[in-house]
This record gives C-alpha cells, structure tokens and sequence, in this order.
C-alpha cells in the first residue's frame, strides 16, 4: 500500500514563506513610503555666506530630494550633502579641494522661510544665512 501524501503541505509551507518575507520586507517598504527628510528645504535658496574675514559672498544653494545640493557663486560651484540630524542639517561640501562642513537650521522669519547656521572652512569659521 503506498502512503498518501498531503499535497496541501507543500503549499501551506510556500504561504508560511511568503508570509514570513512580506514580515521581513514590511520595515523597508513602510520606510521608503516615509515623509522624505529633506522634503521641508528642497529647492533653491539664495542668500550670504560670511567668512572668517567678515566679507560676505552672495550664494544660492539648490538642494535635491535625496539631500545633496549645490553651490554657487560668481566665483565657484560645489557640490556637496546634508544629513537630517533632528532639528538641523549637517552640511559638507568641498570647494578647491578643502572641505567646509557645519549645520544648517530650517526657520521662519518675516513669514519667509530661511536656513541659517554655521560652518567651518580651513580658515576659519563662516555663517550662512539663505531665504527661499
């Protein structure tokens, strides 16, 4: 006599797999699926960076979805990174091969919204101060 074989077994194990990755992959979706933490400074800023010598450079900083942006000046453009820390942005961004680090701070001001924070290049420290 041959023994009878549950076929349904077979299946009930591909469902406990299916149901094990959809728990597995369920935090990678629902975090891609976030409010992006950039979302509440994307797009062009335009405003002053000040620097150790108090001279202060008109600038407009483009920053993307993903939290790299852009720099420009009348005389350079760079390229650089925010990181979402809380309530600020750490910057870095390299500008004739020496990198300017520090942190950015969404606000309002005058019903206008502004990032404004400080930073740090090999000469000394500056202040940004951009409105969009």
């Amino acid at each position: 006599m041959r023994p009878t074989q549950f076929r349904g077994s077979r299946m009930i194990g591909m469902v406990a797999l299916a149901l094990l990755l959809a728990a597995t992959l369920a935090p990678v979706v629902s975090a891609q699926g976030a409010p992006d933490a950039y979302a509440g400074v994307v797009g062009k800023w335009a405003g002053y960076v000040t620097g150790p010598s108090g001279s202060a450079t008109e600038t407009v900083w483009t920053i993307n979805p993903d939290g790299t942006f852009s720099v420009q000046t009348d005389a350079y453009t760079a390229i650089g990174s925010l990181q979402a820390r809380g309530p600020d942005y750490a910057f870095s961004y390299e500008r004739n091969g020496a990198t300017v680090t520090g942190a950015l701070m969404a606000r309002a001001s005058n019903g206008r919204s502004q990032l404004v924070g400080r930073g740090e290049t090999p000469d000394g420290p500056i202040n940004v101060t951009l409105t969009r």
